[in-house]
């Protein structure tokens, strides 16, 4: 039971602002008249990334609200999460960061230069022939994406640091569970579809078969990010590093998790199989930490529309109310 005082009241305010969230009132457009719009750069290993932040309006100076870092999933973007989601957890009490991944949307993409750079000890500007690399799927330049948006999401000055919650899908929510298990600023995390164990989504592909990638890469024999003859799936946008994929997973990283959890799934996945990944993450948690699973009918990208993604979207503004306590 809550001791409803002045410092409680906020949170219990929130509480049941959530559970009489309407259908119809998580429609808007995302022009809400009472959450502040920015467009802000994050810095990634030495590449600009475009990002967003939510916050609500009328804010003081010296006000601190708990933040929320919404990690977009394979191919997606900020821009993908205007309409639902950013502006609506704002409306809710959070300051909210989204953003793209290098080489996606707004962001900058790596840089390689045609020929070999001439040799300097010193920085020097160069006048020179690049290629700018575009929208590579690759875990662990996406992770070090994450990383670098958390710590910008927690130097808002008016952002409590140590009080932040991960939001991820798809592919970002198994980015969102290593960084949930990794950094002790968060304090709930929220899977939505996400594949978090590659032992098992990429068992067709042998161990042998990853490394003879990575050492025909390091030699030069095949470029230095993945191009358009490593897209396999049609569906699926973009170029993936399959080898750093098959290194991935989130999986690995289950012992160390220790937020409350709340998983979200599609009955029908068809992208990878729901048992071998949020069902298993849900039972290799559970009865140890504080954890929910949601399945809701239909496919993967049923989620992201229509009645399924009113109801998860409830689901999580709950769930993150709950744990982000002010």
């Amino acid at each position: 039971m809550f001791n409803i005082n002045d410092q409680t009241k906020p949170l219990m305010s929130l509480l049941l602002f959530c559970m009489t969230l309407t259908f119809s009132s998580l429609s808007a457009a995302t022009n809400i008249k009472d959450v502040v719009h920015e467009e802000v750069t994050i810095w990634s290993q030495g590449v600009r990334l475009a990002a967003d932040i939510y916050k609500p309006k009328g804010l003081t100076a010296t006000q601190k609200l708990p933040g929320i870092l919404l990690v977009p999933g394979w191919g997606g973007s900020k821009e993908n999460l205007k309409k639902n989601y950013g502006p609506h957890f704002a409306e809710l009490g959070f300051i909210v960061l989204a953003f793209d991944y290098k080489s996606w949307g707004q962001s900058d993409g790596p840089i390689v230069p045609t020929d070999a750079l001439p040799h300097s000890e010193e920085a020097a500007k160069l006048d020179i022939n690049v290629t700018h690399i575009r929208k590579v799927v690759e875990p662990f330049s996406m992770l070090a994406d994450v990383r670098a948006a958390l710590y910008y999401l927690g130097g808002e000055p008016q952002v409590m640091p140590n009080n932040l919650g991960i939001w991820g899908t798809s592919l970002g929510a198994g980015l969102a569970m290593v960084m949930a298990a990794s950094d002790d600023r968060i304090k709930v995390l929220v899977d939505q579809m996400g594949p978090v164990n590659y032992v098992h989504n990429l068992r067709e592909m042998p161990i042998a078969m990853a490394r003879k990638i990575e050492t025909l890469t390091a030699r030069g024999i095949l470029p230095p990010y993945p191009d358009a003859t490593m897209a396999k799936n049609p569906a699926l946008k973009g170029y993936p590093n399959w080898a750093a994929m098959k290194r991935f997973n989130p999986m690995h990283y289950v012992d160390q998790l220790n937020v409350p959890t709340l998983i979200i799934d599609a009955e029908n996945e068809t992208l990878f199989d729901r048992s071998q990944n949020g069902v298993l993450l849900h039972k290799s948690i559970k009865g140890r930490l504080e954890t929910k699973y949601i399945a809701y009918p239909g496919g993967h990208y049923d989620l992201y529309k229509g009645d399924n993604q009113k109801a998860a979207f409830k689901e999580t503004a709950v769930w993150l109310v709950k744990y982000l306590k002010p």
